[in-house]
């Protein structure tokens, strides 16, 4: 293929996809501003879900709710099937992307939002699918093409997903008057940079921890004590060993003796930062892993712990 043939075909590419983008804008209608409204007056969090391509870039979309002051976060729908169903809460609002909406999946995602009435905001390009028709609200993709020669690669349709969440995101922005002044706040960068609060002006120091010889059951009631849905398990030297969050206890509790040591169902490689590191820096990092709190270390000693709740109040 010579080089004018690969111009070609990359013009083409986007050609198609802004062809897309366009009929999209056009398609916008009164879901559209129901969706904006929900998660406007929502005081809970934007839990983002989908599988493989555009469970992507529903963590993207996430990350940019975020960042700009929406509590939001991204959930792998197997994950929640085994357990981290637990993070969503009464208050929230789920946001499913899907372009079929049949991916079985997200149906354990579903049943239980259904089950705790949970509003569902659903974006897929089919109104009769099965995710559309157990959503409240319904964003349907306009007739497409994807990119690929095939016609089968997620490319516009992802495209097109991805800029109906930045469309969201801003449009709450929009009624929140989200103004310069609060996107220097959120983005400091350059000499405003240096001002930003780190994480070890805003962590607690009331670890939630047990010793490696601790039973489960000594996890539970210190989690529950600490209110943080994890515990830090220590070595003798008093060194982390690894963690156990809420999500591992779900998953084991119909198959483990309680009595039984703690490290059975102890995570050896626990996500540890330093007491620098920015805080818009730590709720990237929370999202990226899907995780709500975050170790503060210093040589592999614990130190504080904050949670992405007060990373948000604080940056």
């Amino acid at each position: 293929m010579n080089k004018s043939k690969i111009k070609e075909v990359g013009k083409g590419v986007i050609k198609l996809e802004s062809i897309a983008l366009a009929k999209l804008s056009k398609s916008l209608n009164k879901d559209f501003v129901e969706a904006v409204k929900l998660i406007f007056q929502q005081n809970g969090k934007v839990i983002v879900s989908g599988v493989g391509k555009s469970g992507n870039i529903a963590g993207k979309i996430a990350a940019s709710f975020t960042s700009t002051g929406t509590p939001a976060i991204y959930l792998n729908p197997v994950d929640a099937s085994h357990g981290d169903m637990g993070i969503v809460e009464k208050n929230d609002v789920i946001l499913i992307l899907s372009n079929s909406g049949e991916t079985h999946e997200l149906s354990d995602l579903i049943n239980f939002s259904k089950k705790k009435k949970i509003k569902i905001i659903s974006i897929t390009s089919s109104k009769n699918s099965l995710l559309s028709k157990n959503s409240d609200i319904n964003l349907i993709l306009p007739a497409h093409l994807e990119a690929d020669k095939l016609n089968i690669i997620p490319t516009t349709s992802t495209t097109m997903s991805l800029a109906l969440g930045d469309a969201l995101c801003c449009s709450v922005l929009s009624l929140r008057k989200f103004d310069k002044k609060s996107f220097r706040e959120l983005h400091p960068g350059g000499k405003i940079g240096k001002k930003l609060k780190t994480l070890n002006e805003i962590m607690d120091t009331d670890i939630p921890t047990i010793h490696s010889n601790s039973s489960i059951i000594d996890a539970v009631l210190i989690m529950t004590e600490k209110r943080y849905g994890c515990v830090v398990v220590l070595d003798k030297n008093k060194s982390i060993r690894g963690i156990i969050t809420d999500g591992d206890l779900r998953r084991s509790i119909a198959k483990i003796d309680m009595n039984k040591k703690a490290t059975v169902i102890m995570k050896k490689k626990p996500i540890i930062v330093s007491g620098e590191l920015l805080i818009s820096s730590a709720i990237v990092l929370m999202n990226k892993y899907s995780i709500t709190s975050l170790i503060i270390a210093n040589k592999n000693k614990p130190i504080g712990i904050v949670n992405i709740k007060k990373c948000l109040e604080n940056e």
